[in-house]
């Protein structure tokens, strides 16, 4: 009996260990998944620069993430000299991510001005730094891959290349075990670039695009305490943005068409004054909703995305609201 158990242990043993190995080189050997940076050149036209000043600072508003900004002021404008340098996000309570995003300017040191432009493209859609490390996907990497063609990723390094340099080191993102484990899966290469941006002139397609390209799943879609999406509940909002020096937090709001709980009772134009002016149906200011940049889209892109958003299927979900001291009541 005892030479058994002893088998059995043994056995049992031999598979932990197996266990163990192939997590290790699941997640350490063979992730993050990457391949060499593409050769991509951008352009130095002054209109795909134009271009890409208006993807980074009114639709993908990289520019929101990576500068420090006031938010303590509704729209959280940027400081001033610090245009892409990089932005601490700060310690958040019972949280194992500390997220920093890097300096985007063209700082050779300490930002993106010794990468090569493919370097630039592939952690915009691939989620894979110069060094080989893995970005943390508050980084909407996994959205880009599917919704920034070619064209559209080397406009807005074309006009990357152009921010002033700020010699600034925001630091690393870091992640505590395991759920640094598991984050390291998260990127892969590229295998075919989107197709460019639907035009302005097919209005419902551009506005499905803008909902998509401008990140609006990522903070108001409905997620758990573990900020899991919860299936079902695509923009319905609940998600809880703490605001700096303790003032409170915000909740990101259904922008579903539900009438009673989303914008489905919402005019054009109180959707427009959200976008425009950070202003909710109510009156009362919108924190951490980055409208300072979104305002600057065009009447046309704003339209459309108006018009995607009047397609959001209903969901019925009441989202308590925003706790910021000192704010309107």
């Amino acid at each position: 009996m005892k030479k058994i158990i002893k088998r059995v242990l043994a056995g049992v043993g031999a598979v932990i260990v197996l266990l163990i190995t192939a997590v290790i080189v699941k997640f350490y050997a063979l992730s993050p998944k990457s391949r060499p940076a593409p050769v991509m050149s951008a352009p130095t036209n002054s209109e795909a620069v134009e271009r890409g000043r208006y993807l980074v600072h009114h639709v993908t508003a990289c520019v929101g993430c990576h500068s420090q900004v006031d938010s303590a002021i509704p729209g959280e404008p940027v400081v001033e000299g610090k245009l892409g340098a990089g932005r601490d996000f700060g310690e958040i309570p019972d949280s194992p991510v500390h997220i920093r995003a890097g300096n985007i300017t063209s700082d050779s040191e300490t930002g993106i001005g010794g990468w090569t432009d493919g370097e630039v493209a592939r952690a915009i859609r691939e989620g894979v730094s110069k060094d080989g490390r893995g970005l943390f996907p508050q980084m909407p990497y996994t959205t880009y891959r599917e919704t920034l063609s070619d064209g559209d990723v080397l406009d807005i390094i074309a006009y990357l290349r152009t921010l002033k340099p700020v010699k600034n080191d925001a630091g690393k993102t870091s992640v505590s075990f395991p759920v640094s484990m598991f984050l390291r899966a998260v990127p892969k290469p590229l295998e075919t670039a989107p197709p460019p941006a639907p035009s302005p002139s097919d209005k419902l397609a551009r506005g499905r695009w803008l909902l998509r390209a401008s990140s609006c799943n990522d903070c108001h879609d409905s997620v758990d305490e573990k900020m899991r999406k919860i299936e079902g509940k695509a923009l319905a909002g609940g998600m809880k943005f703490p605001l700096a020096n303790g003032r409170g937090y915000a909740i990101a709001p259904n922008i579903t068409s539900d009438k009673a709980t989303g914008i489905g009772a919402y005019s054009d134009e109180d959707v427009r004054r959200a976008i425009e002016e950070g202003k909710g149906k109510d009156g009362r200011d919108l924190y951490s909703m980055p409208w300072s940049y979104y305002k600057g889209m065009t009447r046309e892109d704003k339209d459309a995305l108006i018009a995607a958003l009047r397609e959001v299927p209903p969901i019925a979900n009441i989202v308590p609201p925003s706790a910021v001291a000192g704010a309107k009541k």
